[in-house]
């Protein structure tokens, strides 16, 4: 919701100069944020490059976001530049569902329902063109390729009525091919209060969620809820089990329940609005600890990193294990080659000391034999020559 110094402004024209020149002034008062007048069907072709093209030839600004209604054959264009905050509203918003997503994606079991989770694509700030019924831009949309997105987001600070009066266009103008509508209302300037709303395709009251309150800085108790969005909100409802679809007006009043794809609580809404107006303005706001939303990505490659990490540390276990086993190995091996070489010299030198001890036997045994021998001749001689004497 915009506060008192920001505001919608119906123009009289009908030349591209006479909006180029109220779009200048506009922007250097900075008094308005939304310019609407009237301009015919047959004459929109080409209107916006005209202007965007006339804008940067001036060194201006193009044109943020436009759109054209149809019903009334009425041009609304915003002519400032988007703000930080909003932004930051959007980016956190979009996150928050695509990661949701993919951790649905990451624990579904049944193929069926993980093909179609998996068919959904982010589709950004989407121009929708449909039939020459809706020319519309979206802050945030996911859908299925080749067809309108099922789920359309608007982050405003435009004035109620004319974000609401869109979000039903978004419906009723593309046959319902757009299931969904979210808005998320953002005071600004002064960002100290928020709202969200939620329009739904086939409801009798349309309105799920209408302008409730999910932030206010002025509460001490903040508001308690939760946006629920399931399958069937962002795919085409061909082929979803009735089990992953949003539960009818008569389901309903029957009192039947199911679970939603994607739970948004307004805790998260909360923690989304005060890390953009932090980030617009860091000195004025403050973040609580509790703000910053996991990312699952991130989780992941954490996951992976302390997986790596482990598998690193186990391997060098079994590294420094192997190594160790093979030093003790070698070890063994080498005492078990120096206590054979030990023995082997020993017996050598054993070898080699029985074989001198039978040699000095054997000459000590011949030596005495000789030497009885030559006595013997001694004493034969002796005997002889005492003999001749006589």
């Amino acid at each position: 919701m915009a506060d008192a110094d920001t505001s919608q402004v119906w123009l009289d024209v009908s030349t591209v100069e006479e909006i180029i020149e109220y779009i200048i002034s506009a922007r250097h008062r900075g008094s308005e944020s939304i310019l609407s007048f009237q301009w015919q069907a047959d004459r929109l072709d080409h209107l916006f490059e005209q202007l965007d093209t006339r804008l940067i030839a001036l060194d201006e600004r193009k044109i943020r976001r436009f759109e054209y209604d149809y019903e009334s054959s009425t041009v609304h264009i915003d002519i400032m530049g988007e703000s930080e905050f909003h932004y930051q509203v959007q980016a956190g918003l979009r996150d928050y569902i695509k990661n949701r997503l993919a951790e649905r994606i990451a624990t579904t079991d049944d193929p069926t329902i993980r093909r179609l989770m998996q068919s959904i694509e982010e589709r950004g700030t989407f121009n929708i063109l449909y039939e020459r019924k809706i020319h519309k831009q979206a802050d945030v949309s996911l859908g299925q390729a080749g067809a309108l997105p099922s789920l359309v987001c608007e982050v405003s600070s435009e004035p109620r009525k004319h974000v609401e009066r869109k979000a039903r266009q978004y419906i009723n103008c593309s046959d319902g091919k757009i299931r969904v509508a979210l808005i998320l209302d953002l005071q600004y300037p002064h960002m100290k209060k928020a709202w969200v709303s939620l329009l739904v395709a086939g409801s009798p009251s349309d309105w799920v969620q209408h302008s409730e309150l999910y932030h206010d800085d002025d509460l001490v108790q903040q508001p308690v809820g939760q946006v629920d969005l399931y399958l069937s909100d962002l795919v085409s409802l061909a082929g979803v089990p009735t089990a992953f679809c949003r539960p009818s007006t008569v389901e309903l009043a029957a009192g039947v329940t199911r679970n939603p794809t994607i739970t948004i609580t307004f805790e998260r809404l909360r923690a989304i609005f005060r890390k953009a107006r932090h980030l617009h303005n860091p000195t004025k706001f403050t973040t609580e600890a509790t703000d910053q939303e996991q990312n699952p990505y991130e989780e992941a490659e954490r996951r992976v990193a302390e997986a790596r990490s482990e598998a690193r540390i186990e391997m060098e276990r079994l590294v420094a294990e192997e190594r160790s086993e093979a030093e003790r190995r070698v070890a063994e091996e080498r005492s078990e080659a120096e206590r054979r070489v030990a023995e082997e010299r020993s017996e050598a030198e054993r070898r080699v000391a029985e074989t001198r001890s039978v040699a000095r036997i054997e000459m000590e045994r011949r030596v005495a034999e000789a030497r009885s021998e030559a006595r013997i001749e001694i004493e034969r001689l002796m005997a002889e020559g005492r003999l001749g004497a006589k």
